[in-house]
């Protein structure tokens, strides 16, 4: 990662004058840099010429900010009606991919025709069909005895919040006082590692995650559903996430698909980046835009 150039792929309500664009969010013309304009316009070309979409998104951090603790990050309003709107468009495919167990992110996306990839990949919901990484599973029990064995580690840290999402465990410390997140995170790959030192141990935005030791991950989960499928040539994959758990996906998509990064960061696989949630609602309401123009104009 990093060194790769990457394009912000839609401007902010307060991007600098320049070439003026479409009214992209119905509250009046943006106005974008040629540069800007140009990007977006071969985004747009290439959704206007798929003949079908699959529309890959994070939860937390791409369409809900990230909150306190994972209950607090429920989708806004508006969101849902965007959401909403996507499913019902022709031709447009929509997949969650989260790290959240699929218990969890089933009860905060209540939408039928939608796919699940949960738990990094792990457990997989897909038209109708459930799949869960058989070698994972192994580890079901195991991880659920160390559940147990850190709550009793983490007690000093009563800040600290242990989430149980069965095929992982995450360890989230964003409210542990900053003084104290080192010392926690030592204790937390000690006890971890003094349980099984097999066990894979990641890190993303505040947050340590726990996993078995197996080589797969959202970017092998998004494969796996793609390669299930029939597409034509001119099938469109598009992906759009804001951690480090969501570069392999931008990684194995790279060549045949649309990539977004939520925050601006060198650090990424990613074709572009927006700078939040707000930005890739206005992503998905212009997707909106554009199939809806192309339906009513070359009705199938």
């Amino acid at each position: 990662m990093g060194g790769k150039h990457h394009y912000h792929a839609f401007p902010s309500a307060d991007a600098k004058a320049g070439a003026p664009g479409a009214d992209m969010n119905n509250n009046g013309p943006f106005h974008l840099s040629p540069k800007q304009l140009d990007i977006w316009n071969n985004i747009s070309r290439q959704l206007h010429t798929a003949s079908e979409i699959d529309l890959f998104l994070d939860y937390d951090g791409t369409i809900t900010p990230i909150r306190s603790t994972p209950a607090e990050a429920v989708l806004e309003p508006e969101t849902v009606h965007v959401l909403q709107q996507l499913i019902q468009l022709p031709h447009l495919k929509v997949t969650m991919v989260t790290g959240r167990s699929m218990a969890d992110i089933q009860k905060l996306v209540l939408f039928k025709n939608i796919g699940f990839v949960a738990n990094h990949g792990f457990h997989v919901l897909q038209d109708g069909k459930e799949w869960r990484h058989p070698e994972a599973e192994r580890f079901i029990k195991k991880l659920r005895k160390l559940y147990t064995i850190l709550q009793g580690a983490f007690q000093p840290f009563p800040k600290s919040f242990l989430e149980d999402k069965q095929f992982t465990l995450s360890i989230h410390y964003r409210n542990v006082s900053v003084q104290e997140q080192t010392a926690f995170k030592a204790i937390a790959r000690k006890t971890i590692y003094e349980f099984d030192s097999r066990l894979v141990l990641t890190e993303g935005k505040e947050v340590l995650e726990v996993r078995p030791p197996v080589d797969w991950g959202k970017g092998r989960a998004v494969m796996e559903i793609l390669s299930a499928q029939q597409h034509s040539p001119r099938s469109l994959q598009m992906y759009i996430g804001d951690d480090i758990t969501d570069e392999d996906a931008f990684q194995v998509l790279q060549s045949s698909g649309i990539t977004i990064h939520v925050g601006n960061t060198a650090d990424t696989q990613a074709h572009y980046y927006v700078n939040d949630v707000d930005e890739v609602l206005q992503i998905l309401k212009m997707i909106i835009r554009l199939q809806t123009h192309r339906s009513n104009h070359h009705p199938t």
